[in-house]
């Protein structure tokens, strides 16, 4: 059994909130003056926004004062301008209809951190789960890339499913942890989130925390959690170092070695990736 499975809720709690307080509290309280106001379907990495691909872009500061009033919805949600949307809603406008890019309200919200317009949208009857966008994924899977906490909280509370999977099969502590979201991974960790859970890619958070995140933040906190360090995944047979090696991550490396790593694992043609990086 997982070492999480151990500890006392009180303990639990009071580490997750640790990683709370330090993340969230560097990251959580940043003011959005960039809203994501437009959906792109590639999922490969930008080296400078890596934040946003697969889910939006964003768009420059606003240098001028907007007549709020001939906004339309959208809009007016991405931007956060709570009055106009509810103006629209009491007007007649359906809050689960998807806009031309079959993108709900819910997730335009979730994804610029409009807390307010999220619980309105939910109380005006949005599905909290409505799949949208070319990724097919739910208002969560879009919070939980760009890494806002809050909203993710926000969004479990009215029972936003974490375990379920975007088009590209990858499920909430997944994406948390490749995009190297520690707090969110923290977060769903004691929510029940298994650690060693395989997406669709045969992928654990670990893999593709030393794949793709060059913090040492995210694998260190699921060490913490005594996950499998030596789980090869589901079609390469790779484990996390194989991956960590393939995306020259040295700092994971090394905790990972730190770890008990097996730098004799083989991957399904055999390769000793581990003894390639030496």
């Amino acid at each position: 059994s997982h070492a999480y499975t151990s500890l006392s809720k009180y303990g639990l709690f009071c580490f997750v909130f640790f990683w709370f307080c330090l993340f969230f509290g560097a990251r959580g309280r940043q003011c959005n003056t960039f809203p994501i106001t437009t959906g792109v379907s590639s999922h490969e990495i930008k080296s400078q926004s890596h934040y946003n691909h697969g889910y939006g872009e964003s768009l420059g500061r606003k240098t001028h004062i907007d007549d709020y009033s001939t906004w339309d919805i959208v809009k007016a949600t991405q931007y956060g301008i709570y009055e106009r949307c509810r103006e629209l809603v009491e007007a007649g406008y359906d809050v689960r209809q998807p806009d031309k890019e079959n993108v709900t309200l819910l997730h335009w919200a979730a994804i610029n951190n409009r807390i307010d317009l999220v619980k309105y949208y939910i109380s005006k009857g949005a599905i909290v789960d409505q799949l949208g966008g070319d990724l097919n994924s739910t208002p969560l899977h879009w919070a939980t890339r760009q890494g806002h906490l809050s909203m993710v909280v926000q969004l479990m509370k009215y029972g936003a499913d974490p375990s379920l999977i975007d088009g590209e099969g990858c499920s909430c502590i997944h994406l948390a942890a490749q995009f190297g979201h520690t707090s969110i991974v923290a977060y769903l960790i004691a929510k029940g989130q298994d650690v060693d859970m395989m997406d669709q890619n045969g992928m654990t958070p670990l893999m593709w925390a030393a794949y793709r995140t060059h913090s040492v933040d995210p694998t260190r906190l699921l060490l913490t959690f005594n996950v499998s360090v030596n789980l090869g995944d589901k079609y390469h047979k790779n484990t996390a170092l194989h991956w960590a090696v393939l995306a020259g991550n040295t700092t994971v490396i090394s905790l990972l070695l730190e770890a008990g790593a097996n730098v004799d694992a083989q991957n399904i043609k055999a390769i000793l990736r581990c003894h390639m990086a030496l």
